[in-house]
């Protein structure tokens, strides 16, 4: 699992996308989903607009993100918990 997130973490500091860039990080993000048993939410529909757009700013927060699903904390949540009301 660490050598997914750290291929994706390489991906998106290359700071260029191409072709073979999105499948590799479509590659890694299912593989992530599948050895965690989390399903696509975490690791592909957070994903996908920011991928389809090239967002770099919200690429890197997710990439953030991975290590905190690995240790069981949902980052999605955080945000909703740390938000003002």
């Amino acid at each position: 699992m660490n050598h997914c997130i750290e291929t994706i973490r390489s991906i998106i500091g290359r700071k260029s996308h191409d072709q073979r860039a999105v499948f590799q990080l479509g590659y890694n993000l299912g593989r992530l989903s599948e050895l965690t048993g989390l399903g696509r939410v975490p690791f592909w529909d957070r994903w996908k607009e920011p991928v389809s757009c090239w967002d770099l700013a919200a690429l890197e927060v997710l990439a953030q993100d991975l290590q905190s699903y690995l240790n069981g904390e949902d980052p999605s949540r955080q945000e909703v918990a740390d938000s003002p009301t």
